[in-house]
């Protein structure tokens, strides 16, 4: 079952979240502009953001329902965030279709986040609350910086384990555990839970990149619907090679491949062989259950029992994706 489907079980009010992008979105959108793809508004996006915020909000009272637009606008952010990153890591697949970018041109693909993004802001504003615009704000610089490191980080083969830990805070778990914390500060939870959520959501998201960086070093038949090997391809080191290239012969492997054809299925084969070997990938799912366990002690924290199974459940499925 795809993460959003196990995610709406948990909150229900997910599909609310599908419904008012669709409302703010598909009227001025669709005057202006028709897509040959439904990007935006199939509603098959994970949703974890929205998800994150509302199941937060529920440490401290189960109405969220006014809730519903400023989830979505979470969600507008993130959608935003990855038309541009599929212009920049040039992606062809997302959800197993083309992405805007290759059916559309870079332009469109630009030109559209810029919208949603202004769109998620615009609506943020209307919530009227100047912490959580301040907070999002925040959110989309740190992510862009991240972005920005992952570029100039391109095939470095000297990246170390902290400077890979710290982009994928920027990229990353900032922005859940931003919604983690909006969710409590929207629905006036007690103080005291402020900073176990944050930091609940701060881990999950370490966990969470860590598993979809695996992902990409997984074989084909992966059901992922993305491109495999795009990292690889485009030079982001991460996890699991970061590990593996601590032997030296390994880096010598790398410097091979980064000089002859990198998108030759023979070599990236022969380079996974190696990661697999080397336990690269035994490594990073080390790493990935170390936060995600991390995350459950801060889910220990709240006192609702069925706002912290909430919590745990959406720990489950993260971790469950180890499998996809």
């Amino acid at each position: 079952m795809p993460l959003q489907q196990e995610l709406s079980v948990i909150i229900p009010e997910i599909a609310h979240v599908n419904a008012e992008i669709k409302k703010t979105v598909e009227e001025e959108l669709l005057s202006h502009y028709q897509p040959s793809q439904p990007f935006l508004l199939d509603g098959q996006g994970k949703k974890l953001r929205p998800a994150l915020f509302l199941a937060s909000a529920k440490t401290h009272g189960d109405d969220v329902s006014e809730l519903i637009p400023l989830a979505a606008s979470l969600e507008l952010i993130h959608m935003a965030t990855l038309l541009h990153d599929d212009v920049v890591d040039r992606a062809a697949l997302r959800r197993s279709l083309p992405t805007v970018n290759s059916s559309e041109g870079n332009k469109i693909a630009v030109l559209l986040g810029d919208y949603l993004f202004s769109k998620a802001f615009s609506m943020l504003t209307s919530v009227g609350n100047l912490e959580i615009i301040q907070l999002f704000s925040r959110v989309v610089e740190r992510m862009s910086l991240g972005e920005l490191k992952q570029q100039t980080d391109a095939f470095n083969l000297y990246l170390t384990e902290e400077e890979y830990l710290d982009r994928i805070n920027q990229k990353t778990a900032e922005f859940m555990a931003s919604c983690c914390l909006a969710g409590c500060l929207t629905s006036e939870c007690p103080e005291d839970l402020q900073m176990p959520l944050y930091h609940f959501g701060l881990n999950l998201g370490m966990a969470f990149q860590i598993i979809d960086d695996m992902i990409d070093f997984k074989d084909l038949n992966s059901r992922t619907g993305k491109d495999h090997f795009n990292d690889l391809k485009n030079g982001v080191v991460t996890l699991p090679l970061i590990y593996v290239l601590q032997a030296p012969s390994n880096k010598e492997l790398m410097i091979k491949w980064m000089s002859n054809n990198r998108n030759d299925e023979d070599s990236i084969a022969n380079l996974l062989d190696q990661i697999k070997i080397n336990r690269g990938l035994e490594y990073a799912l080390y790493r990935a259950e170390q936060y995600l366990n991390q995350a459950r002690c801060f889910a220990g924290q709240v006192p609702s029992k069925e706002a912290r199974r909430n919590l745990q459940l959406i720990l489950q499925l993260i971790w469950s994706r180890v499998e996809e």
